[in-house]
């Protein structure tokens, strides 16, 4: 019997964006023309009264304005007819209904077994619609009567509180390079949807953007940038940005990849946007690097083995190898293999990366959020790192995959649309590559006689105490070549007052008033070589002009506190 075969029904003017989208990554037209012919095994057809999926509005193009990304200011929204691809044959037996945590596929029927793809992306619809025994006519759900059920995930931290300095004059946190939640919140503004405040993690807001920090000059691995300005949401307060650069690699370092493909039934409706991320991720690599190929969902299947890079045409070829296969979420064996794979394919002079396609929804092996997390740490000691991609809307499992990058050796992003890709894979594609500094923690410690109190905005998650600030072993994220991170910390001008005292540590001791803070840094080198860096930040330094970068921070912290819907 024939394999059935499946089409993506798409609007012929969202059809020429994409079309556009290849050729401006560096594909031919021919190259393009293949890309947009398929989709993960499914044909693309072109049809003039099919919808315009909604999430694509960041990518409109326009005769006189181009309306690509948000970052650039041309995010506008754009009105579209109402209905969506994604909302047909639902009635079909979901994954869910067949996978039970870590146990095998219950039986199903023969015409279900004839179909590879189990879970058939809403999108998808039989090719051949009358073949008896393999996959009977559906009808196709209303769009406007589909009831959506959202089941995403996240891991909402408390609040970091406000805190005396002679109670507590230092705080400890983990630099964070993600920018997942910044992207999911942009995501969710284009499509008029509610952002839940769970989802918001102000600090991936504010290092989502670049700022104007120069990189080392000397032979430090890191440059520091202090700004100081008012508080705009709290006349009695001021605001000190601390910026860090991470050091660029000083020569080019090869690429030896491994893509792992969620192509599991959760993820079919997001497969044009996994294969637009492959290209533009590809499109970037050179002569000297390699990459190779994984796809899973019940099982693992290498799709490409260690293909050189440098000729697009060999990319498309790989991408076009890709098959949807359905099913469950095996994402720990998909894992599993992809670390196996790159420890037998080892570049010791190179930077070898997994990077994880998927919406997170891991439902087969292990699946817990702290399952996972031992999982990808015992990782880390194999020198391979690890890129998260998050996609989807409604089964979203932020939290996991946040987990997986925070303790894996890596950073993680969300695509929404093709502006998401530009923006957070083609564009800053090298500064996510290679890592300078692994495990970077971060202490500031302000003076109790210029500052009373204070705050970190944000790094809710990402607070350490001091015995984890000193524990070469705690897993945190690293930085990139010449990345930036950025903390902002409110605090109250003045000298503090005793608020608790202590039997046996004094806390009225306020000496050396020739420094306002003192900034110590905690990091390993790439070769795991434990480093300690610090600078120290005048009491002139904050009578200095505000610096460029203020009102940018300023606008982007208050942003988030009032999604968060901070208590300050």
């Amino acid at each position: 019997m024939s394999k059935v075969k499946y089409y993506i029904t798409m609007n012929k003017e969202q059809f020429e964006e994409m079309r556009n989208f290849y050729i401006e990554l560096g594909y031919s037209e021919k190259q393009a023309g293949k890309l947009c012919s398929s989709c993960f095994g499914a044909e693309i057809r072109v049809e003039d009264d099919a919808p315009y999926r909604d999430d694509w509005n960041f990518y409109r193009r326009r005769d006189a304005v181009e309306e690509r990304s948000f970052f650039k200011g041309f995010g506008m929204p754009n009105a579209r007819a109402k209905g969506s691809v994604n909302s047909s044959a639902r009635a079909m037996m979901s994954c869910e209904e067949v996978c039970d945590e870590g146990a095998m596929p219950a039986p199903v029927s023969a015409p279900m077994m004839m179909s590879a793809k189990m879970c058939m992306a809403p999108s998808m619809v039989p090719a051949e619609r009358g073949i008896t025994g393999v996959l009977p006519p559906m009808p196709m759900a209303e769009p406007a009567e589909e009831v959506q059920f959202n089941t995403a995930e996240t891991h909402n931290a408390r609040e970091i509180e406000e805190e005396s300095t002679l109670d507590r004059p230092q705080i400890f946190f983990s630099a964070n390079v993600n920018t997942a939640s910044w992207s999911y919140i942009r995501d969710k503004v284009t499509r008029n949807e509610r952002i839940d405040s769970d989802f918001v993690r102000i600090e991936e807001i504010i290092n989502s953007y670049p700022y104007k920090m120069k990189a080392p000059k000397d032979d430090s691995l890191f440059s520091v940038k202090v700004e100081h300005g008012k508080c705009p949401w709290n006349k009695d307060d001021d605001l000190l940005m601390i910026g860090l650069t991470g050091q660029k690699a000083s020569k080019k370092i090869n690429q030896n990849l491994a893509f792992l493909v969620d192509v599991s039934g959760s993820m079919e409706d997001e497969w044009l946007l996994v294969q637009m991320s492959l290209a533009a991720i590809m499109s970037k690599l050179k002569k000297g690097d390699y990459m190779s190929v994984i796809a899973y969902s019940d099982e693992t299947v290498t799709v490409t083995k260690k293909m050189k890079c440098g000729d697009l045409g060999d990319c498309v070829k790989a991408i076009l190898a890709i098959d949807g296969i359905g099913g469950c979420t095996r994402g720990s064996k998909g894992m599993e293999d992809a670390y196996k794979y790159l420890a037998d394919n080892y570049d010791k002079d190179g930077n070898n990366r997994v990077f994880v396609f998927t919406d997170g929804d891991f439902n087969f092996g292990i699946t817990s959020e702290g399952g996972l997390s031992e999982f990808i740490y015992k990782k880390r000691e194999t020198g391979i790192y690890l890129s998260i991609v998050g996609y989807g809307r409604h089964n979203f499992k932020d939290n996991k995959m946040e987990a997986l990058a925070r303790n894996g050796n890596g950073n993680y992003t969300f695509v929404g649309n093709p502006a998401d890709i530009m923006d957070n894979l083609w564009e800053k594609l090298v500064s996510n590559l290679v890592t300078v500094a692994k495990d970077v923690k971060i202490s500031v410690e302000l003076n109790p006689y210029y500052a009373s109190k204070y705050r970190l905005i944000g790094y809710d998650a990402r607070v350490l105490t001091k015995q984890e600030f000193n524990d070469t072993e705690k897993a945190v994220d690293g930085i990139g070549s010449g990345h930036n991170v950025v903390a902002l910390i409110e605090f109250r001008k003045g000298k503090a007052e005793k608020v608790s005292s202590s039997r046996y540590v004094s806390t009225e001791s306020q000496d050396n008033k020739d420094e306002f803070a003192f900034i110590e840094i905690h990091y390993k080198t790439p070769e795991g070589v434990d480093s300690v860096m610090t600078h120290v930040i005048k009491p002139e330094d904050l009578d200095k002009d505000e610096g460029k970068n203020m009102p940018v921070i300023t606008l982007l912290a208050a942003f988030g506190l009032i999604i968060k819907d901070s208590d300050y």
